[in-house]
């Protein structure tokens, strides 16, 4: 028997928005932000993600999401993207595909 691939909610990170490391909470620019809703992880360049959990080994996981993009005439609903990340702590994570960690800025609103 197989099971589905789980929703991205069942990550162990809290709602909100989180802020590259290193950089202060109102002084980051959007490049440096991601949103993880409880659904998937978004930006300023793309939102409203709806992600699966793939594979999960330890703090370790592998998603596969998609995200409304913005930046053109009209949002879109973009390509399936594979992101992979650690969960550093509840509100903590590095995205493993360049090493970037980020941290929760409860404050913020995106």
């Amino acid at each position: 028997m197989t099971t589905a691939p789980a929703w991205a909610d069942t990550l162990p990170l809290a709602r909100g928005a989180y802020v590259q490391n290193g950089i202060a909470c109102r002084e980051a620019p959007n490049v440096a932000l991601r949103d993880y809703n409880g659904q998937g992880i978004g930006s300023s360049k793309a939102g409203q993600c709806q992600a699966r959990v793939l594979a999960h080994i330890g703090r370790r996981y592998t998603l596969r999401q998609r995200c409304v993009e913005y930046g053109g005439r009209a949002p879109v609903m973009g390509r399936a993207e594979r992101l992979k990340l650690r969960v550093d702590a509840r509100d903590a994570f590095t995205d493993l595909s360049d090493g970037t960690r980020y941290r929760l800025c409860p404050a913020l609103r995106l």
